[in-house]
């Protein structure tokens, strides 16, 4: 207790981001964190990111992700699963499903589905979301070590850096026109 006392807030912080890294995680909490690693991926790209899987929870209509860049919309579904299991064609129909619906009730926009896992698809379930012009990325690997940190400016100015397990993490938009950005440490965040 004495040693985190003398502690900085900045090495408090990073101190507890690696703990939060290092610990056991729950199925239903890697889930969430592959979620954020896609999302970043997307935000990275330019994509404006919603985490409805995140929080919404099962009410998300299985749409993990809503990613927004121009006129364009990508619904994401997001399986963390074991490398020896399967996703079968039920999980391709659900996605397809909830995708058209978001399609006939947003006319205005180009919308895509799109289904990233950590596994392999069934053949059969390959071959549908070839069919229903789905994107797939399968085998996609959970990277644990991209930047997480997310550094964002408040209304006022204020430089603000928001952690995986903070509350308002998963609403913070990043916007790097605005000179916000993904860091990997506190320190790196603090130097900017």
């Amino acid at each position: 207790r004495e040693e985190y006392l003398k502690m900085s807030v900045t090495e408090r912080n990073q101190k507890a981001l690696d703990r939060y890294w290092k610990r056991k995680h729950s199925p239903i909490e890697l889930g969430k964190m592959y979620e954020r690693y896609v999302g970043y991926l997307y935000e990275t790209n330019g994509y404006v990111v919603e985490y409805s899987g995140i929080r919404n929870g099962l009410e998300d209509l299985g749409r993990d992700l809503i990613c927004h860049k121009g006129k364009t919309t990508e619904i994401v579904q997001c399986k963390h699963w074991a490398k020896y299991k399967n996703v079968y064609e039920n999980r391709i129909f659900q996605h397809f499903g909830t995708v058209f619906e978001y399609r006939m009730t947003h006319k205005d926009r180009k919308v895509v589905a799109a289904f990233y896992t950590t596994t392999k698809l069934s053949g059969l379930a390959k071959v549908f979301a070839k069919e229903m012009g789905m994107k797939l990325v399968e085998s996609h690997k959970f990277d644990k070590s991209y930047p997480c940190i997310k550094c964002n400016i408040g209304t006022d100015g204020t430089k603000i850096y928001h952690l995986p397990f903070d509350q308002q993490y998963d609403n913070t938009k990043i916007d790097t026109k605005k000179g916000e950005f993904f860091a990997s440490t506190i320190k790196e965040e603090i130097g900017r």
